[in-house]
């Protein structure tokens, strides 16, 4: 099987909900899509700013972990929030 950022998400995650509570794990994980892989680096979606610093400030090094375990030493998670409130856009505005 190739590695694919579904498949090191997946993995992640199972990782990630053995280690903390179920609403949590349903609240602040469900929600992300995994993007892309390129050079140990994971993208992955989150649905707002305020999403991506609950993130940060709440599960930065259980999130480490669970990316390190599965792609080494080397490992980065790149965080691409979407944008509410696009104009009528059909594509929603992503910052990196």
């Amino acid at each position: 099987m190739s590695v694919t950022a579904n498949s090191v998400w997946k993995n992640c995650l199972a990782f990630i909900q053995d280690n903390i509570q179920p609403q949590a794990f349903k609240t602040w994980f469900e929600p992300i899509k995994p993007v892309k892989l390129s050079d140990n680096a994971l993208s992955i979606q989150v649905p707002s700013k305020f999403f991506y610093e609950w993130l940060e400030e709440h599960y930065v090094k259980l999130l480490k972990v669970a990316l390190t375990k599965e792609l080494g030493e080397n490992a980065k998670l790149v965080y691409i929030i979407k944008m509410e409130n696009t104009y009528g856009n059909r594509e929603p505005f992503t910052e990196q």
